[in-house]
């Protein structure tokens, strides 16, 4: 019996254990931005920034990566990144924070958090994908 609690209490534990969070500037959207362009983070060793690309043109918008001095003069909005791992045996997405802000200015306007709990894998691009699919829907 107490194992079966045990297990019980371990599946409850496992189960929710990821958040996401939006903050949206009053009166700011991105309804009218069709060209993104995501600052690349050197600290990443995950490929983020491209998995955020593809999540942005499979919704048919023009997104590129790079440092900021690569930043093409359409970018109507600068999407920047922010993510910590943890290990625990394997490499473990915790934490992913998306920004968008205009291109010249030095705060965002819209940010989506994941936050994750328990330290079990996480396929990347599925989080990703549903990131970027709340800062569009949040900042309409």
């Amino acid at each position: 019996m107490k194992i079966a609690s045990s297990f019980f209490t371990l599946i409850l534990l496992l189960t929710g254990c990821a958040a996401v969070n939006t903050h949206v500037d009053k009166g700011r959207h991105l309804s009218g931005v069709r060209h993104f362009f995501v600052l690349s983070n050197l600290n990443d060793n995950h490929g983020l920034d491209d998995s955020i690309v593809r999540a942005l043109q499979a919704r048919g918008f023009q997104a590129e990566s790079g440092p900021f001095t690569m930043m093409p003069d359409a970018a109507q909005a600068l999407i920047i990144y922010e993510d910590r791992w943890s290990w625990d045996f394997s490499n473990h997405m915790v934490h992913l924070r998306i920004s968008a802000q205009d291109p010249q200015a030095t705060q965002p306007y819209a940010t989506v958090s994941y936050q994750k709990n328990v330290a079990i894998s996480t396929e990347v691009d599925p989080v990703v994908n549903q990131l970027v699919g709340e800062l569009l829907k949040s900042a309409k």
